[in-house]
Formats: structure tokens, sequence, C-alpha cells
């Protein structure tokens, strides 16, 4: 950010961890050109670069994610304390995405558990609830909510004993209370899942849809190889926050591999 010469903001002056920089907090007039911000890339990408929809980032550590949880969110303003406060921005960038682009085309994305970025409140469930509540009453035709499984932390796998057994004794933190609320609607959920544990979610849950990240990367042909049962490459962790095309273009299609 510094070398663009952006500035480093966020909710409230909490750094990520100790020693790290301090943001600097959003005033009320820098929230709504924010606002405006995500109605703008929306449009782009719909109108503009015909994309089919959009998904809003409010997951993983990032910007409405800092509003949303209180190990970060220290404001005592509209935008801070209560859970309606603290969801508010998320919910306004919604709206104002909706309104843009139309919600059939807007999906949102949401990591209660994730620790990435300094985040993982002690309960997130009141929060999250909250949210979905709102959106399902807001929204009703929103083509999606898209939840991360407590098995993943941001860029790290958390370590836990059955992989997607989620709300086992073992592990019991759960994304089954967002489901619950959004009822029969295309429910997303990612997860480190592989051909094998991802048609079993898909088969468990009846709206889930379910995604792949890391995968896709190593696998420009996912679909294909999927439906042919083709093994996948597996993808290199080290080269997926580094610039250039090592990493990003440079992963085979299963028709480019020799037998």
């Amino acid at each position: 950010l510094a070398k663009e010469g952006l500035p480093y903001v966020s909710s409230s002056p909490t750094p990520m961890e100790d020693g790290a920089p301090v943001p600097k907090e959003l005033s009320k007039e820098e929230i709504k050109h924010y606002v405006d911000t995500y109605v703008q890339a929306a449009k782009n990408a719909v109108f503009k670069a015909g994309f089919d929809g959009v998904e809003i980032h409010s997951a993983n550590g990032y910007l409405l994610d800092q509003f949303l949880q209180d190990v970060c969110n220290k404001r005592t303003d509209e935008y801070g304390g209560s859970v309606e406060n603290r969801a508010r921005l998320t919910l306004e960038v919604t709206d104002a995405v909706t309104a843009a682009v139309g919600a059939k085309k807007t999906g949102i994305r949401f990591s209660p558990w994730g620790k990435f970025q300094g985040m993982r409140m002690e309960d997130p469930i009141p929060t999250f609830s909250y949210v979905v509540k709102e959106l399902a009453k807001r929204h009703t035709d929103l083509a999606y909510v898209h939840f991360v499984e407590p098995v993943v932390s941001g860029d790290s796998d958390q370590k836990v004993e059955h992989a997607h057994d989620t709300g086992s004794a073992s592990h019991p933190d759960s994304n089954d209370f967002a489901r619950e609320i959004w009822g029969p609607r295309t429910f997303l959920s990612a997860g480190g899942y592989k051909p094998e544990s991802g048609e079993e979610a898909a088969n468990k849950y009846g709206n889930a849809a379910i995604v792949f990240g890391r995968y896709f990367i190593a696998n420009p042909d996912l679909p294909e190889r999927l439906r042919n049962g083709t093994p996948l490459n597996h993808y290199d962790r080290d080269t997926f926050y580094t610039p250039g095309p090592k990493g990003y273009v440079d992963y085979p299609r299963a028709s480019e591999v020799k037998a």
C-alpha cells in the first residue's frame, strides 16, 4: 500500500499482531466512499467486463470482516459495538451492490472461524447469524451466501481430527447455524475439499455448492477432471502469494500430461 501511495485503513487502529503497522481508523465519510468503491467495482465487472456476477468479500480478515469482528472493531459510533452496528457496513455494501447490479448477480463470502489476519471472535455465531438473517430478509433472491468451513483458516488449514466432520466432538465449530437460517437457498461451502469429500458434502446438503480454490489454481481443467475422475495436480503453496506467472498459469491440463 505504501509503495502505491495508498493509506492503510481499517475499522479501528488495531494491528493484526504485536509489532505490526497500526492502520488508520476510517471516518464515516471515508466509509461512504468505500461503499461507492464496491459499487463501482461491481458495475465494472458486470457491465464492462461481462462477468456473470460478483462476490462481496466479507471474509478472511479483509475490510468488511474487520468491521464485523469485535477482535478488530473497537469503534464507539454506529459502525461499532453492537452486532447490529458491526454488521452495518457489510449490509450497506450488499444493499448498494445489489441495487447496482441485481441481487441475482450478487453473492457474499464469510469466514466465521478463520484466524487469518488476526481474526476469530470468541463466539462468532451471534454476529454471523444476525448478518445471514438480515440478508435473507433484505435480499430474498440473493445468488448465494458462501461460507468457509472451520477446517480452513485463511492461507492455511487448521489441524482438525476429522476434516469436514463439522459439529463433531473433536471440532465443535460448524457452519450449520448459517445453513439453517439460509434455508433451501444456494449455500456455497469452501474448505480444502477434494473430489471425494466435495461430492460427499454436496450429497449431504441438498442446497450446497462446493467451492474449490487451491485445486482450481493447480488444475485449469478442474471441471473436466472431476467429471472424468482424473487425478488432480497438487498445488504449490509457495507460489500462492508471489508476483508473476509461476504457480498461476503454468499448471498442465490433463491432456498435456504424458501417460
